[in-house]
């Protein structure tokens, strides 16, 4: 179960972020519990006893414990959880990059905002790291942040990561459908991309972060970029 801490003193605020983020994850399929906090130091007690949350859904400006300091020390228990803060003072944005939030929502909160900083967050959480393929020296697990592209061979895969290459002994279409569909795109027949590793779309080609050009089929081109927009906005 997804957790969600959502903390606001101000209670009209708490309730209507808490009712929101409730119907939006409810509307996505996305399973999850919330539980509302009147104030920092409330929460922070709780997360000290043992509650724990994927993520955090902070108001800024508090008495007692700002939602600043609040996240400072929230990471200093040892995990590293996902922060979203929500504030009617836009000045305090650029401040959130100190404790890595992941989002900076304005109040009056807007519901397509807090939507696509919520799916994000879940997608991080439910996202497998790694997989586990066959190799000519044994199962190997590699990080899918690692996978720049795959090529079809004859009865392999050939995958090109960040640390070199690897023959994978399953065959192109069976890997690609064992990959993350919205990260991993089919570019090509017999050539398959991570959209983390684009660099540029040109055309009929893409060039990757390792100065790779894959070819583009023409056939798979709308696609293709349909789908980049959406995994790089957040959809």
């Amino acid at each position: 179960m997804y957790q969600i801490a959502v903390c606001d003193d101000e209670e009209t605020d708490r309730q209507s972020i808490a009712a929101m983020a409730e119907k939006i994850m409810a509307e996505e399929g996305m399973a999850c519990e919330i539980t509302q906090y009147a104030g920092g130091t409330e929460l922070l007690d709780a997360v000290k006893a043992g509650v724990q949350f994927h993520l955090f859904l902070l108001d800024v400006m508090m008495e007692n414990l700002d939602g600043m300091s609040l996240a400072a020390a929230l990471r200093t228990l040892g995990d590293d959880p996902a922060v979203i803060f929500i504030s009617v003072n836009r000045d305090m944005a650029l401040r959130g990059y100190e404790v890595a939030a992941v989002r900076y929502l304005s109040k009056p909160l807007e519901r397509e905002r807090l939507r696509e900083a919520l799916l994000f967050c879940a997608e991080k959480f439910y996202e497998k790291k790694e997989i586990l393929l066959p190799t000519g020296q044994g199962w190997r697990s590699v990080p899918y942040s690692r996978i720049v592209c795959g090529e079809a061979m004859a009865r392999v895969t050939r995958l090109v990561l960040s640390t070199g290459t690897e023959e994978v002994a399953l065959k192109f279409s069976e890997l690609a459908a064992r990959l993350p569909e919205r990260q991993f795109v089919l570019c090509h027949r017999s050539y398959f991309v991570n959209l983390n590793h684009v660099s540029y779309l040109r055309n009929r080609e893409l060039e990757l972060s390792n100065s790779m050009v894959l070819p583009v089929s023409k056939y798979r081109l709308e696609e293709l970029q349909k789908k980049m927009v959406d995994y790089f906005s957040g959809r």
